[in-house]
């Protein structure tokens, strides 16, 4: 893979227009987690006419496409949230904050009563006929079934975690699609990840069990049930657009090896040394 990490792809469209690292400076730093609740894009423009400044709107579509020239990809869809130009010394820098609010997923209303006796796999599927989204069920937790019926009259963005929490999985959406997993499994395939494919660095993170062990060097013996927890880690290693959310890695190095799936993940390219990818994984 080595091989293709070279010469850094930085694509950034707004709405009608395009921006290319080879023509303009640009920054971003991209957070992305479990859901897309708290997922959010800063972008950082230098330098910009006021012509092209202008163009920028509050609601327009953001896609930012990153990595390298023979291994690039989209890791962000969403709407321009806020757009701010400041100065800095001789440089004007126009940000761009976005979220994955898709327009589609927030203002699509749903207004159906559902039969009793339903089930909440049966309303998902009903659901995807009214909403121009594909319901990609990975695996349900449970198959609530709601013998008085169910009534949703709302938007789509506020229908759909409430149908997560009655399965018992997590959901993320995309432009195209509204996906339901569990919590702690990845439906991936593997990635291999190591020195060779760009891994940087990894760190173990300390659960509260080792906290609580650090900080009691005579810990006191105690007899309920023990809650096991899986090992967690940070990674950072060169902007691979494929290491996203529910992505399997298999990882090679001096601190582990085995498999990890992402839970969370930080895409950041500012300047010319830093393109990174920074992401929390779990073990499998």
């Amino acid at each position: 893979m080595m091989a293709k990490l070279w010469k850094q792809v930085r694509l950034i469209t707004i709405g009608e227009t395009l921006f290319d690292y080879e023509q303009l400076d640009i920054d971003f730093d991209v957070k992305c987690t479990d859901d897309n609740n708290s997922d959010i894009a800063t972008i950082k423009l230098y330098n910009l006419s006021e012509t092209t400044r202008q163009k920028l709107k509050l609601n327009q579509d953001v896609s930012i496409d990153a990595g390298y020239r023979e291994l690039h990809g989209v890791i962000f869809n969403g709407i321009v949230e806020s757009i701010s130009t400041s100065r800095d010394e001789n440089d004007f820098i126009t940000t761009i904050e976005a979220t994955p609010n898709n327009r589609a997923y927030t203002n699509t209303i749903i207004n159906r009563q559902f039969k009793a006796g339903i089930k909440a796999s049966e309303v998902i599927k009903q659901i995807e006929k009214m909403c121009n989204f594909t319901m990609d069920i990975k695996e349900l937790g449970k198959d609530t079934v709601y013998p008085n019926g169910k009534v949703f009259s709302g938007r789509l963005s506020n229908v759909i975690p409430i149908l997560a929490k009655d399965t018992g999985t997590i959901c993320r959406f995309t432009n195209t699609t509204i996906e339901f997993k569990l919590p702690n499994k990845a439906y991936s395939s593997v990635l291999h990840l190591g020195a060779e494919q760009g891994l940087i660095r990894i760190d173990k993170k300390m659960d509260k069990a080792d906290i609580k062990e650090k900080d009691n060097k005579k810990p006191k013996k105690d007899n309920s049930k023990a809650t096991s927890s899986k090992p967690k880690f940070d990674i950072e290693c060169l902007l691979i657009p494929l290491i996203k959310i529910g992505q399997l890695l298999e990882i090679e190095s001096t601190l582990f090896k085995g498999q990890v799936v992402v839970k969370e993940c930080n895409f950041v390219a500012s300047g010319l040394e830093t393109f990174t990818v920074s992401a929390s994984v779990e073990v499998v």
